[in-house]
């Protein structure tokens, strides 16, 4: 019989590209659950001078300030991610190799990037 067997996740080792595919998908929920409450502070901020300032307010929270972070930094991945999986799909980077390549640059692009967000917000 074929029973079902258990499946430990933890022990399992992906490789690197498969880590930033996995990301890549996990970027995309978070850019859609936190679409709609950015979206809908965006616009209560252009309605006059008074809501933003009341916006402006939301950014010393350190709670707001590190989804607003992690909403940016989320989003920025799942572009230089989407590209890297684009490029592919043109029928570069395939071997184990280059995706591996592309995918630590997709990594390091991404650090990068949250450094310097890290500053622009801190």
């Amino acid at each position: 019989m074929n029973a079902p067997r258990y499946l430990n996740l933890l022990k399992i080792t992906l490789p690197l590209a498969g880590i930033s595919s996995i990301l890549h998908r996990i970027s995309a929920v978070g850019i859609f659950v936190l679409s709609l409450p950015m979206t809908i502070l965006l616009v209560f901020s252009l309605g006059s001078s008074d809501n933003f300032e009341q916006a402006v307010l939301f950014f010393e929270n350190i709670i707001f300030k590190t989804l607003f972070f992690l909403f940016i930094l989320g989003i920025f991945y799942h572009f230089v991610s989407g590209i890297r999986h684009l490029v592919m799909d043109f029928g570069y980077w395939e071997t184990l190799s280059a995706g591996r390549a592309s995918a630590m640059a997709t990594f390091v692009l991404t650090g990068l990037f949250s450094f310097y967000l890290l500053y622009l917000l801190w």
